[in-house]
């Protein structure tokens, strides 16, 4: 898990316990004493998940943005017209954009 994905689970988590007039705990949480707590470790699946699926988007993004994918003079045509959409298609199903490929 990476350092900016515990933090803003610390952030949310600690937010959270301070709703349920917890602030002893959501001290120890912002102080990163309770890294094993039940709502840091939810809150960290969650945005983990969502960081892998911004990356993916991301990923697919760049890839759609170079000018050379949509170059026509490529041998065997333009690599856009060999993908189809299939990296999008992946990216929005919360797969790799070369899923089909690796």
């Amino acid at each position: 898990m990476n350092e900016k994905v515990i933090g803003k689970a610390r952030t949310f988590a600690a937010a959270f316990l301070d709703g349920m007039q917890r602030q002893d705990l959501a001290a120890m949480v912002r102080a990163g004493d309770g890294d094993d707590f039940p709502e840091v470790l939810s809150a960290a699946a969650l945005l983990q998940g969502v960081v892998t699926n911004v990356a993916h988007h991301e990923e697919a993004l760049r890839i759609y943005a170079d000018d050379g994918f949509w170059d026509d003079e490529l041998p065997g045509g333009s690599l856009a017209s060999h993908d189809r959409g299939q990296m999008a298609r992946n990216a929005l199903a919360g797969r790799s954009p070369f899923h089909m490929c690796e």
